[in-house]
């Protein structure tokens, strides 16, 4: 079964196609949302860090040791904090009544 797609931008009708064979434009719904989330990934890869990431990427990359062990720590806080907090939803969760 062939798919009759109208074009929002030319007003053309378009038989299996993915781009519009009048203006070019995208008609596939498929391929929006992967060119929505490219831009998206552009868009956070341009983003600058916070001053907080900055600190954490210049401690993971450092070569001293004080520096690791604070990394380390900092690290282990997040996966503790995240483990108590999915801990915590599934005892509500859990919870009778």
């Amino acid at each position: 079964m062939s798919r009759r797609i109208k074009c929002p931008e030319c007003q053309t009708w378009n038989e299996d196609r993915d781009y519009c064979s009048n203006c070019n434009e995208v008609l596939s719904h498929e391929l929006k949302m992967e060119q929505a989330r490219e831009k998206l990934r552009e868009e956070e890869q341009q983003r600058p860090l916070t001053q907080f990431n900055n600190y954490l990427k210049r401690l993971r990359e450092s070569d001293a040791p004080i520096d690791k062990v604070k990394f380390t720590i900092l690290n282990s806080a997040w996966w503790i904090f995240l483990i108590g907090v999915t801990a915590l939803i599934a005892l509500v969760a859990l919870a009778p009544g």
